[in-house]
């Protein structure tokens, strides 16, 4: 019997070892593009000629007795805000229309260097602020349900993952992109602590908010593609235990109704959690609605500042989602925004205090499973509410106060998948990583 095709980075390196040619890794996965990306629409550019070039060289290394770096022949896609030498930067737009990129974004440069083969870039919410039904390049469609979508503007990216045309994909997180996607399609995202990753090279959508990290099957892969892309070594990895560990609990920081599935599978995890000797704690944060407002201002701000002028000059090449965003943003003064910068500045220490009695929160990712592809909704009990938007909820937390968070699959009685998001304080991402793996070998029983 064949053996199966690896999907994850250990898997691909060990297969590698056995005689596996990262050209066959490759050409299988621009396969699959060719016979599914059409539905599926995860994929705007897909580099064929420059991917199979680059495993072939990845294969006479590894002849050769050569190991490049940890991503040595390893599959990678990029959302397509990020530059790759030879491709266009869409921002899945026609915005900018015009020449190919003439080098890599910083951090696709180190993944390079690291080994990664880049095979191409994913399809996005335009801009990052236009809804899921791009004018341009159309919905991302769901690999594990036809009838729903991925749900952020990293749609194609957590698709491309999820369907196989890569082994592992590079999105970004401004208010949750990396998350949401990776929930609905059962992957780990991560969004690092803000700063870590260069942003040399990408387009910007709320430059005190956005981030850049990893969509991954495993938070093995999530670790290796984030310390490749900061262009540094991995450090000695740590071993977390579960038993002691004191994770918070925090309804108010969302402040949101869950669907009771989803509940249940977050029940069963931190009831899991606690057989294994954790405590787990419910915490106080009476803040959240002014942190939801203060960091919708920044965002609209500075989203605005950067692309009103760029559209004015072209309002043709934008879709009406992205047009409706600029007029809202063009109501907030730089007085509002100045006064939300400010109050971010000062609500740090009521955050941080929360980690004074905690190692790390667990709060939802999203209210729902994947939402409908028609029209981006999920249920939460008897209601439909949206699945992106509600990133003010539960996820631009995250963003505002600059922390470190992953996401992970949890199973569930159905065939849609749930998740959690795990965080740590600023600059604690390897603890973090460390945390999430230790955390993702919890029997929950939740799909028993």
């Amino acid at each position: 019997m064949a053996k199966p095709f690896p999907q994850t980075i250990a898997e691909a390196q060990g297969s590698f070892l056995e005689g596996l040619s990262p050209l066959l890794l490759v050409e299988k996965c621009l396969e699959r593009i060719g016979e599914q990306n059409d539905r599926l629409g995860a994929m705007i550019f897909v580099a064929r000629m420059e991917a199979l070039e680059d495993a072939r060289q990845a294969d006479t290394a590894i002849r050769a007795g050569k190991w490049i770096g940890p991503l040595h022949g390893i599959p990678v896609a990029v959302k397509d805000v990020l530059d790759v030498r030879g491709l266009p930067t869409t921002g899945g737009s026609r915005l900018f229309d015009g020449d190919d990129a003439v080098s890599d974004a910083r951090c696709v440069a180190n993944l390079r260097s690291a080994g990664a083969i880049i095979i191409g870039k994913t399809n996005l919410h335009e801009l990052t602020a236009g809804n899921h039904d791009n004018p341009w390049y159309g919905k991302v469609v769901n690999p594990l349900d036809q009838e729903r979508g991925t749900g952020g503007t990293s749609s194609g990216s957590a698709s491309a993952v999820a369907a196989g045309f890569c082994v592992a994909a590079i999105g970004t997180d401004t208010g949750g992109s990396n998350r949401s996607t990776a929930a609905a399609t059962g992957l780990v995202g991560f969004k690092p602590t803000n700063g870590v990753i260069d942003p040399t090279g990408s387009l910007p959508t709320a430059p005190t908010f956005d981030t850049i990290g990893p969509i991954a099957r495993n938070v093995a892969d999530a670790r290796l593609l984030h310390y490749a892309m900061a262009g540094i070594d991995p450090p000695d990895e740590s071993s977390a235990s579960v038993s002691g560990l004191r994770i918070g609990v925090c309804p108010d920081l969302y402040a949101a109704a869950v669907d009771p599935a989803i509940t249940s599978a977050h029940e069963a995890f931190l009831a899991s959690a606690q057989r294994a000797g954790a405590q787990i704690l419910v915490l106080p944060f009476e803040f959240a609605r002014e942190v939801r407002e203060s960091g919708l201002t920044i965002l609209m701000y500075e989203f605005t500042a950067h692309y009103g002028p760029l559209v004015e000059a072209h309002p043709e090449r934008v879709g009406a989602a992205v047009c409706e965003f600029l007029s809202n943003g063009t109501s907030v003064s730089e007085t509002a925004y100045r006064s939300a910068l400010a109050y971010r500045a000062q609500i740090q220490g009521e955050f941080q205090r929360l980690f004074s009695e905690v190692d790390g929160l667990a709060t939802p990712v999203v209210p729902g499973f994947a939402p409908r592809l028609s029209d981006e909704l999920t249920a939460v009990g008897a209601d439909l509410v949206p699945y992106g938007l509600a990133g003010g909820h539960f996820r631009r937390w995250a963003n505002f106060f600059g922390v470190p968070t992953l996401a992970m699959p949890l199973p569930t009685k159905g065939a849609l998948p749930a998740s959690i998001q795990i965080t740590t304080p600023q600059h604690t991402d390897d603890y973090l990583f460390s945390v999430c793996s230790a955390l993702s070998r919890l029997e929950t029983g939740s799909a028993s």
